[in-house]
């Protein structure tokens, strides 16, 4: 019988599959480098599919009361005209809206849960090797090791689980953009509505911004091409990716060279997409997050497909009688699924870099649409992505 399942990572999807193998009685100690305040991490967005995953184990409610809706996300010209506009999501689904929170918030809330069900945490515990075979466990850099019936590594886009599952598998290919995130808590100017995402289209780049809330901050995000990658171990230095940014918008007649310059928090990250991963899992082992699909981030479904992974991989632990059987299964189940979000995530971090005459030409058909459909027939966000349903109580098997 499965007894105890050892997860290297403790971000999302780590977290996730602790906090769903503990609602199945599952035994779980989840290993973590960072400590558990650490408070790094930018903006997220939850669609309805990851509030349903969060849902199907009842997890939904505490997330909900830390985060907030995003009803609507416009589209605005140099000139302050609004370009076009979508709703989060079909307002009338049971699903709700897209909710949207600070990353170590929602990672903060999810380990609450998963300790309050039994869950154990080692954080501040690094990783230096793993076993995948018939045994499976993990060595600490402390000398100690913690071996479970089963091993998933949920330990990011550089995993080394993936390396030990599949030596010579794809690593995480490098895009050539990108993302810049930041906080403002007092943004020196009207940000957008609460529940409102503006993405301003400036001579440069675009800006997006909504506003916090609970605290009335304000969140933002822009896209750049990168050619030159961003070093591993550079580290994070706001006051020049403050003044980068700022360079950036500087003249744009909006928001954004105000919001920039008021932000205390500033990060940055290249965009990598890993579209398929020929060998998931051993019979003992497997990966899910990052660590198994990096998607991009205009797919706005990182997060989403962590607690996916998190909440099917323990109802496949459930069911099945075998570790193997269980990560045979888990397999079947979300290849196609997460290998179809990574491939429109990229499909969206290419438009957002379209050359100016492919901006103009999709602003023509933006108010073409605008004109004889919007006005009847609101776009709504979401589509096939937003559709996943979790059913926990009903079997894989």
């Amino acid at each position: 019988m499965l007894e105890h399942v050892v997860v290297s990572g403790g971000g999302i999807a780590g977290t996730a599959l602790a906090l769903a193998l503990r609602t199945a009685g599952i035994a779980v100690t989840v290993v973590e480098a960072r400590p558990a305040d650490h408070g790094e991490g930018a903006v997220v967005r939850l669609n309805p599919n990851a509030m349903d995953a969060l849902r199907a184990v009842h997890a939904h409610q505490p997330v909900i009361a830390r985060s907030f809706p995003l009803v609507r996300t416009e589209r605005i010209n140099p000139d302050g005209s609004r370009m076009g506009y979508s709703l989060g999501a079909d307002p009338s689904s049971q699903r709700g809206l897209p909710r949207v929170m600070h990353w170590p918030v929602l990672a903060s809330v999810l380990r609450e849960q998963a300790l309050e069900r039994g869950a154990v945490f080692r954080h501040g515990s690094r990783v230096v090797d793993a076993e995948v075979g018939a045994k499976t466990a993990l060595s600490l850099a402390d000398g100690s090791r913690v071996g479970g019936d089963v091993l998933v590594g949920a330990d990011g886009a550089n995993s080394m689980v993936r390396g030990k599952i599949d030596p010579d598998g794809p690593e995480p290919e490098r895009l050539g953009t990108r993302t810049v995130y930041g906080y403002a808590s007092e943004p020196g100017c009207e940000p957008p509505p609460p529940e409102v995402m503006r993405s301003y289209v400036g001579a440069k780049a675009f800006f997006a911004a909504t506003r916090d809330s609970h605290s009335g901050g304000c969140f933002w995000f822009t896209s750049l091409r990168a050619p030159v990658p961003r070093g591993e171990d550079q580290p994070q230095d706001p006051d020049a990716l403050r003044a980068e940014m700022g360079e950036l918008f500087a003249g744009d007649a909006t928001i954004a060279p105000t919001v920039i310059g008021n932000s205390e928090r500033v990060l940055s990250f290249d965009d990598h997409a890993l579209p398929s991963v020929p060998r998931w899992h051993t019979d003992r082992a497997i990966i899910i997050g990052d660590a198994l699909h990096v998607a991009p981030p205009a797919s706005e479904q990182g997060a989403a497909m962590a607690l996916e992974d998190g909440v099917q991989l323990a109802r496949c632990l459930r069911d099945h009688p075998t570790p193997a059987a269980a990560l045979a299964a888990f397999e079947r189940m979300r290849r196609d699924r997460v290998e179809a979000v990574v491939a429109a995530g990229r499909m969206g971090t290419s438009r957002a870099h379209h050359r100016p005459l492919a901006r103009r030409l999709r602003t023509l058909s933006t108010k073409t649409k605008r004109h004889f459909t919007w006005q009847r027939t609101p776009p709504m966000g979401g589509g096939w992505a937003y559709d996943h349903h979790i059913d926990w109580p009903e079997s894989t098997a």
